[in-house]
């Protein structure tokens, strides 16, 4: 498997009209000279004639709330969310935009294989903000979606007011293994594969990948054998932190980490050979409010804009020109994940593609360990 390196994209680089001179007449027509202010004041104008927009995601809906009060504060135009799990978020984008009936705006999901595929299908408009070179490149698709709402990180997580101080030790010393140990019997609650991909690859990588060796499905079945209880990512981190169970396996660290900050009684780890992506964010073709879209694209790939989605989530910056300030990295239980040995690029590796689609083995295989039915 490769592993990705981030590369910080170039900043911007500005475009230079070149003027025709010379008396010549018949000259060809210049192309248009219309300064990038007026063209954004232009789009700002249209945009506010259409007064809202309506963003479908599948990231926290209390982050996504606070984030796009942000557009709303500076433009005046009312942003509508809808949140759902990824693989419903996006069957009900694709039923729509399949029935030629659109309803959103501005389209985003962590899952890259949906993106991929809405894009492919003609429902991303080709849009290109001013400041998209200032998102890694291996990380968007030039001119149809950008990593605005960074990246993150599947984790581990546990409530510590339910733990003892070795168990939680057992736990920072090997996540995935403590998740097995018969300790912890009855107190586990499971993300499932088939919430998103990127579940699907975290699940995937111990049982048949890279991890195997070390792993394999031996220790997804001590997992198992703890009889877990099973969530969406959102209801896992709720009911871990109502003390339903003590630790959550494949919860993303974008939303524990929020929960983190305010004082929620959830800690969480990076195992060793963990899984990390970045939501895709894109302007839908043919949408209700076109400009709105385009303007809400314009404000999301800014510096501004990104920092405060960093600030809110606390997770790493995407921007270029966003300093890691994040308060999570100053908790004392808080240790960034190794990015070097983090698998991201699981939306291109072959074995897995197949062994986690339709045709392949790995999901029912799972299920049959798990036990799960739904």
């Amino acid at each position: 498997m490769k592993h990705f390196r981030r590369v910080a994209a170039a900043a911007v680089a500005a475009s230079a009209l070149v003027l025709a001179t010379g008396c010549a007449a018949d000259s060809a027509a210049p192309a248009d000279q219309t300064p990038a202010s007026d063209k954004l004041a232009e789009l700002v104008t249209a945009a506010q004639s259409e007064g809202e927009l309506t963003f479908y995601g599948d990231a926290n809906e209390t982050s996504l709330q606070s984030w796009t009060q942000g557009f709303t504060e500076k433009y005046g135009i009312t942003v509508n969310i809808l949140r759902l799990p990824g693989s419903e978020l996006f069957q009900r984008f694709s039923q729509e935009m399949s029935a030629d009936q659109h309803q959103a705006d501005v389209f985003s999901v962590a899952d890259r294989v949906s993106m991929q595929t809405a894009v492919d299908n003609g429902w991303i408009a080709e849009y290109t903000p001013e400041n998209a070179g200032l998102y890694p490149a291996d990380q968007s698709e030039a001119g149809y979606f950008y990593p605005v709402q960074n990246g993150y990180f599947q984790t581990v997580a546990y409530n510590p007011t339910l733990l003892s101080a070795d168990e939680i030790k057992m736990i920072k010393k090997d996540p995935i293994k403590a998740a097995g140990d018969p300790a912890f019997k009855g107190r586990v609650g499971v993300n499932m594969p088939q919430s998103s991909q990127q579940a699907a690859a975290f699940y995937y990588r111990y049982a048949e990948g890279d991890a195997a060796d070390e792993y394999g499905w031996d220790a997804l079945q001590a997992i198992a054998d703890n009889k877990p209880l099973f969530y969406s990512s959102a209801t896992l981190i709720q009911n871990l932190i109502a003390g339903e169970y003590a630790v959550a396996v494949a919860l993303t660290d974008s939303l524990a980490a929020p929960q983190a900050l305010q004082g929620a009684p959830v800690e969480f780890v990076y195992p060793k050979d963990t899984t990390g992506g970045y939501f895709a964010v894109g302007s839908v073709a043919d949408a209700p409010h076109p400009n709105a879209s385009k303007l809400f694209m314009e404000w999301a790939t800014t510096p501004e804009a990104n920092a405060a989605y960093t600030k809110i989530t606390q997770t790493v910056p995407a921007n270029s020109e966003v300093p890691d300030e994040r308060e999570i990295t100053g908790l004392d239980w808080y240790k960034a994940p190794d990015v070097a040995n983090v698998w991201f690029d699981f939306t291109s590796d072959s074995d897995f593609l197949k062994a986690s689609s339709a045709d392949g083995d790995f999901l029912s295989h799972w299920n049959e360990v798990f036990g799960y039915s739904g």
